[in-house]
């Protein structure tokens, strides 16, 4: 068996798969009746946003980035709570907890809220973590061994109710297509014929690709293709990609988990740049995030109801399948329908070459200076994005990034990828600016979702509706890429998930001592049956039948 081989698409599987979303390590607590852990002494006065525990406390007791602390002394005995941004290295005074404003006024400080003579070391100031597990050395139960019950008791919900209740990409789903009457709309429909998806709740689609007998027309998610051809030197090679508002992401060859490796052949190549846009788990890539500005990872951005930055694999899908050809990387936006459209790539190598895009150009009339490209024209570009400029010799183009452009200038302009002679000062006038647009293949009307146009969608009850776009009378002849799940958590689900996580601890619990054996009315091994019953009893309603008739 190779060390490197090519799955082609991603399985289905969680968007997020380490994200605690059913239930919580505290729901946990508070159900097993566990309370915080005990107080300990300030090594240092507290200061204006941070107070000091001792070594010792710190590692026992085992705060983290994100608990909620109480912090109070015999001068000040109400307290007050604050959340941990930061831990550091307090050097003499001990371990220095940095605080999050207790009101969170942004500019604020603790001392605006609270006179800090009264929270001294003089006054025995406490401060209690008020997680009931942490992960501290000598604290029993872990809170990390806690939240993994959780993932894996999320995973088994799932596959008993062949649902979810958060969100799950389906990468490659292959459907057949058969209108099951004559060619033509009727009585009643609007639609030439229908297509089912596996699961229901559908939260987005991301791809719709039709089979046209020779290739796949997408009419749903905004594609480029990318074919691999000569991997001999695509080290160092750079393969940029804008969105509209400005910022880029930067791919590099390379080794490492943030590189792609192009070193072997094409195939391998076109499976390793794929891993790496959807930050694959399998070979431990990490995530690529957009930048503003090249030279500052601070330059980032994040979207409502976040607190990551967004990065490649939030914003685009890529497929290293053989439906599209040998080392040929299909790459769609995950921002649904002409949306996609307003994303744009660029590449300094000609070793790479990209079909399925729109593709405009420009000659320079003034070389790069003070941020900004001077050109003959720049209709037809986007408002923002990425761009290449220079000459057609592999290694001498150089890859910009652009944050706004008036009819003969792109103005905000950032480095990505210099020339071979120093970067975009050195390109000569006359030189080609070029941009790759990601396309869509629609043509009811206009093209695009609607009712009465190229196709639309149940979301709820998973089923496609095509109008103008129909794929060919074949098996396979449909292949869909979509997230689906249920939006909202119920509560049902919440008190399930927290029960059965509350059995496997219970369970496990042979040294650790969770909860003392001792004269409760039910003992241990009585209440994991009953947890385990009641979430057993709570999912009954919630399991999906197919039923085919």
């Amino acid at each position: 068996m190779p060390v490197v081989f090519s799955p082609g698409e991603p399985e289905t599987r969680p968007l997020e798969p380490d994200a605690i979303v059913y239930t919580t390590a505290q729901k946990v607590a508070d159900l097993l009746g566990i309370g915080p852990s005990e107080a300990v002494l300030a090594s240092a006065d507290t200061v204006a946003n941070a107070v000091f525990v001792t070594g010792a406390d710190y590692r026992s007791h085992g705060f983290s980035t994100g608990d909620i602390i109480l912090v109070y002394s015999d001068a000040y005995p109400i307290g007050f709570t604050a959340e941990i941004t930061t831990i550091v290295s307090g050097g003499n005074n001990g371990v220095k907890l940095n605080l999050k404003d207790i009101n969170s006024s942004g500019s604020a400080t603790i001392a605006t809220h609270v006179d800090l003579t009264d929270v001294a070391v003089a006054d025995n100031t406490y401060i209690q973590n008020q997680a009931a597990f942490t992960n501290g050395k000598t604290s029993g139960m872990k809170r990390s061994v806690v939240e993994t019950r959780i993932k894996e008791v999320q995973d088994r919900i799932d596959n008993i109710t062949h649902n979810a209740w958060r969100p799950y990409l389906v990468s490659a789903e292959y459907l057949n297509f058969d209108t099951y009457k004559p060619y033509r709309r009727r009585y009643y429909t609007d639609y030439v014929g229908t297509v089912p998806l596996l699961f229901r709740n559908v939260q987005q689609m991301l791809r719709i690709e039709l089979w046209q007998g020779d290739d796949y027309r997408e009419v749903c998610g905004a594609e480029i293709r990318l074919k691999f051809d000569d991997v001999s030197s695509l080290s160092g090679k750079k393969i940029a990609l804008g969105l509209q508002n400005g910022h880029a992401a930067v791919l590099e060859a390379g080794t490492g988990t943030t590189k792609w490796r192009g070193e072997i052949d094409a195939i391998s190549t076109a499976q390793n740049f794929t891993d790496l846009i959807n930050k694959e788990d399998r070979v431990s890539k990490a995530a690529v995030n957009f930048l503003s500005d090249q030279t500052d990872v601070a330059t980032t951005f994040t979207l409502e109801g976040s607190t990551s930055p967004v990065a490649v694999h939030n914003e685009f899908l890529a497929s290293a399948n053989t439906d599209y050809g040998t080392g040929v990387v299909k790459l769609t936006s995950m921002r649904q329908g002409k949306a996609g459209e307003k994303c744009s790539i660029a590449l300094n190598t000609d070793d790479v070459s990209i079909t399925k895009a729109s593709t405009v150009a420009a000659t320079t009339t003034g070389v790069y200076a003070s941020n900004v490209i001077n050109v003959d024209s720049t209709e037809g570009f986007l408002e923002s994005g990425v761009g290449s400029v220079g000459g057609t010799t592999a290694g001498l183009r150089a890859i910009f990034s652009y944050t706004g452009k008036s009819a003969t200038q792109f103005t905000g302009v950032k480095t990505i990828a210099v020339t071979a002679t120093g970067g975009l000062s050195a390109d000569a006038i006359g030189t080609s600016v070029k941009q790759h647009q990601f396309g869509l293949s629609l043509q009811g009307g206009s093209g695009d979702q609607a009712r009465l146009k190229d196709w639309w969608i149940d979301y709820e009850m998973g089923i496609i509706y095509f109008n103008n776009s129909y794929p060919f009378f074949e098996h396979n002849a449909v292949k869909v890429s979509y997230i689906y799940g249920e939006r909202y958590l119920e509560k049902a689900i919440e008190e399930a998930a927290t029960k059965m996580v509350a059995a496997d601890l219970l369970l496990s619990d042979d040294r650790s001592v969770l909860i003392p054996e001792g004269s409760q009315n039910v003992d241990l091994g009585a209440k994991i049956q009953l947890f385990r019953k009641e979430a057993e009893e709570l999912l009954v309603r919630y399991k999906e039948v197919v039923v085919f008739s």
